[in-house]
């Protein structure tokens, strides 16, 4: 294969690549963003705070947005390929299907390389920024929960209802509180007053409730107490608001794999593996994904770009169904977690190997053949419904015909 040849497949792969990925992207940040909207939009956060929160988010959403975009990348630019008959030209002037793979090959080292360096180094480094940046910035809460006269549901599992609140000194008269967190029971504090305190050594909010009751019922309604205080303290850890149930507990995100492989020895390394060998699996995703997207381009026919897009998305969605249900799998014990993590790769790594023989023999793949087939018929299918019914004509127009 040319030089000339080399770098148009390059580029014809390169460009689709970088537009899905920056879509998806766009798509993952904008999920993220709407969590942290009451904390990020209120006014004491700025901009520039707004744009370091995002940054410091990227790379997490790019680790799994880039296997995606590097199958449906390559995916599109053969499919185009071979919608304009230039992979039937390519092979006309002798070039074989294999000799395709080192434009193939470029393009995938290229994604998986920059896949690893997110995962290994950019992840866990920024994990730890936004952390602490998103700690820094947790503040924001306070004036979005100082509101009087309306429930305010900001806080996860949690009703605020407050009658009069003097921003300045915190205080608050007529207080409804509504507790759901203890998945066994629920709790309804009402009490004449309040004040909100700040524990910054502690990170946390502390409301100094005084002079109310403590109703507190089982889900099952069979039991239930009331409790009359003169004084009670409710924390909540600005951790938790930020990041419901991380409360207390280790950010695996954040370790590196050194720290990943020390957890491991621990009688409940489980967690930590399973992370351990996803920050692996998910970058050589890259790999067999981008290998499988080629000769799956290439088998489409003419005028069938959307059946190989569609087919493509489905393997994407199958990689993490797999993956899903592998790291379930190796949670409860039932797989070695390294082999539910590593399964998908597996699979996808065996899928390409067969795509590239049939594409290297010209023969034809089965579930295209199936998928061509089936277009057609949902095509077909979903006119006749989408079709209006004709108004049957009444007897007295008929007669005067």
């Amino acid at each position: 294969m040319g030089r000339i040849l080399y770098r148009y497949l390059i580029l014809e792969q390169l460009v689709p690549a970088f537009i899905c990925f920056s879509g998806l992207l766009l798509i993952l940040l904008a999920g993220r963003m709407m969590q942290l909207t009451t904390y990020l939009f209120s006014g004491s956060v700025t901009w520039l705070d707004l744009v370091r929160v995002i940054g410091l988010a990227l790379p997490k959403m790019a680790l799994y947005a880039l296997p995606m975009a590097t199958l449906i990348g390559i995916l599109l630019g053969f499919l185009r390929l071979t919608a304009d008959n230039e992979l039937v030209a390519i092979r006309s002037a002798g070039v074989a299907f294999r000799q395709l793979w080192p434009a193939v090959a470029t393009v995938v080292l290229l994604t998986t390389a920059l896949s690893f360096y997110t995962s290994l180094s950019l992840v866990p480094t920024s994990t730890r920024q936004l952390k602490e940046t998103l700690r820094t910035l947790s503040h924001a809460v306070v004036p979005a929960l100082l509101k009087e006269g309306r429930f305010i549901d900001i806080v996860p599992d949690m009703v605020f209802f407050f009658d009069r609140v003097d921003p300045k000194t915190r205080e608050i008269q007529g207080v409804f509180i509504h507790d759901t967190r203890n998945p066994q029971t629920r709790a309804t504090i009402v009490a004449q007053s309040a004040r909100l305190l700040d524990a910054k050594a502690h990170n946390a909010l502390v409301f100094r409730i005084e002079n109310g009751t403590i109703s507190r019922v089982g889900n099952d309604l069979k039991a239930s107490q009331t409790i009359r205080f003169g004084s009670y303290d409710l924390v909540l850890s600005l951790d938790e608001l930020l990041n419901p149930g991380s409360a207390g507990k280790q950010d695996k995100g954040a370790m590196t794999m050194a720290q990943l492989r020390r957890a491991m020895q621990s009688s409940r390394g489980t967690p930590y593996t399973l992370e351990y060998h996803k920050r692996l699996a998910l970058p050589f995703a890259c790999l067999f994904l981008g290998f499988v997207a080629a000769p799956l381009g290439a088998l489409f026919q003419s005028g069938h770009r959307m059946s190989g897009i569609t087919l493509g998305i489905a393997i994407f969605l199958a990689y993490y169904v797999v993956l899903s249900a592998g790291k379930a799998l190796g949670e409860e014990g039932i797989l070695w977690p390294a082999l539910g993590i590593w399964l998908p790769n597996l699979a996808s790594a065996s899928l390409a190997f067969y795509l590239w023989k049939k594409a290297q023999d010209e023969t034809p793949f089965a579930v295209v053949s199936w998928w061509n087939k089936l277009q057609p018929v949902c095509a077909r299918w979903l006119k006749t419904c989408s079709l209006p019914k004709k108004k049957s004509e009444s007897p007295d127009h008929s007669a005067g015909k």
